[in-house]
């Protein structure tokens, strides 16, 4: 683990997250009460992260913890034992008496994106039939972590951070600028060393969006935030569009329903002093359309919140609002190269949102395979000379020893006396010298062709970049060696959206 991040991890490991005053005085009402249950202790701690991780964190400090993973708070709270709930009734700071200014302020907004993410997550698991949709729950709930405890204990490092994304550095290099280590890499490692619910860490990881419960996590925590920000903006509109093919819906029915549902989180959250994004909707949101053949774009943010756990009555006024067609079995089969257009489309988009790049190329071997050409480009001026890509395979260069087998390349101040001799002069004026992605595209052990990216401008390429082009390339791999099963819920994310 990273100095800068074993370091936090340690500062962080014996801090608790503030409760919110209104969910203790509940608990406490509840608890002093004979009839309560532990599905109503459930549904006021459930939308609270700061009292919903001190229940989880306890099973840590247990001396012989369950074998086996506890995933929803009812649960915890029945094996727990009430003298633990109304410990940490009495022992968590208050958020208010803790927290004063901007502090404040960031982290109730924290608050708020988790508990919208947790309604959505929940929802969607429990429409789809997901299983165990109070942990998908509670892994949205607590999926920005690692922001919600600096905003506790180092607001002025997040402020810095919050400083350059206001000057247009990408929020993961902003992240790293700072504390050397992005909040997401934080929040996983605390999952792990408190053994959350496993699901928590899953959905966390770039390899939690093959699995459809910790993608819908992911969606609904990127959903959450981006909705804050603005119901206006092309990233919304694409989440919800993405969030439609997710529940089988057609794009004006998945916003009609992700607007009910978000009328149903603020029912949820009345009371509670956070912002509800509910109110926004007042203002007409521009709704996309969306043709036959076009793919979603599949959302990831970085990296990496959950709530209403008793959601299933109040789920009965969203569906009546928003009454739901099945999912359909089976998708229409699409063409070789309408599929290949379709999975580089949300490829490119997202490589530009989540790697940090600005140019997108795929090029692709010629059918004597004699020569590499540009096949599709995203992000390129039309003076570029990557639109005019064209490359032979016969000499020994960066390509072809590129295509040898399924690799990937980072050009970056220290590799770059070892890889730049391997580009001949063509390559040099095409590609950036400064710093690039490349990966060879393998399709059943045969190379098709290579996926390159880049940036224009001198904001240098980074880690997290990195990993996420190989994450993408990987999937966009398996796409197109047809392992994604069309008549899985998943598979909605990979045959349907908008390119």
């Amino acid at each position: 683990m990273d100095n800068a991040l074993s370091g936090w991890i340690e500062r962080l490991g014996s801090k608790a997250l503030p409760a919110m005053a209104l969910t203790r005085q509940r608990v406490l009402q509840l608890l002093d009460s004979p009839n309560t249950t532990h599905a109503d202790l459930q549904r006021i701690i459930a939308r609270d992260p700061g009292f919903t991780l001190a229940i989880f964190r306890q099973f840590s400090a247990l001396p012989y913890p369950p074998r086996e993973p506890v995933t929803n708070l009812a649960h915890a709270i029945a094996l727990l034992g009430i003298e633990p709930t109304t410990r940490a009734d009495r022992q968590l700071p208050n958020l208010d008496k803790q927290l004063t200014g901007e502090a404040r302020s960031s982290l109730y907004d924290c608050y708020s994106r988790a508990s919208h993410a947790a309604w959505y997550a929940y929802s969607w698991g429990h429409d789809l039939r997901l299983g165990n949709p109070e942990e998908m729950a509670i892994a949205a709930l607590l999926h920005e972590l690692g922001e919600m405890l600096l905003w506790t204990y180092a607001d002025s490092d997040m402020e810095r951070v919050k400083t350059l994304v206001r000057r247009g550095m990408r929020q993961a290099t902003a992240e790293e600028a700072i504390l050397g280590f992005t909040l997401q890499q934080l929040s996983l490692q605390l999952a792990e060393q408190w053994n959350l619910p496993p699901l928590t860490g899953q959905a966390l990881q770039p390899t939690g969006a093959f699995q459809i419960r910790s993608l819908a996590v992911m969606l609904a925590s990127a959903l959450a935030r981006e909705s804050r920000n603005s119901w206006r903006s092309e990233q919304t509109a694409e989440l919800i569009e993405l969030a439609a093919a997710l529940n089988g819906l057609e794009p004006d029915q998945g916003h009609a329903y992700i607007h009910a549902l978000t009328a149903g989180a603020a029912r949820n959250l009345s009371g509670l002093p956070l912002p509800l994004t509910v109110y926004a909707l007042l203002e007409p949101c521009p709704v996309r359309s969306m043709g036959p053949k076009q793919t979603v774009k599949k959302a990831l943010t970085s990296t990496p919140p959950a709530p209403a756990v008793n959601a299933a009555a109040r789920m009965n006024e969203t569906r009546a609002a928003t009454k739901k067609p099945a999912i359909p079995k089976r998708l229409p089969a699409a063409t070789d190269s309408s599929r290949l257009q379709a999975s580089l489309s949300r490829i490119f988009r997202e490589l530009r949102t989540t790697a940090g790049v600005e140019r997108v190329m795929f090029a692709m071997l010629t059918p004597d395979r004699k020569t590499i050409k540009v096949k599709f480009i995203s992000g390129a001026e039309s003076s570029s000379p990557l639109r005019q890509f064209q490359h032979p395979m016969g000499e020994r260069h960066l390509l072809t020893l590129l295509l040898k087998k399924p690799q990937h390349i980072w050009l970056h101040d220290k590799n770059r006396k070892q890889l730049l001799p391997l580009m001949n002069d063509q390559l040099h004026g095409t590609l950036d010298p400064r710093g690039f992605y490349m990966s060879s595209l393998i399709i059943k052990n045969r190379p098709i062709g290579i996926l390159y990216a880049d940036r224009s401008d001198d904001i240098p390429l980074d880690n997290q970049g990195f990993i996420n082009f190989k994450s993408l390339t990987q999937r966009l791999c398996n796409e197109l060696s047809g392992n994604s099963e069309s008549n899985r819920p998943s598979a909605l994310l990979t045959d349907r959206g908008v390119v």
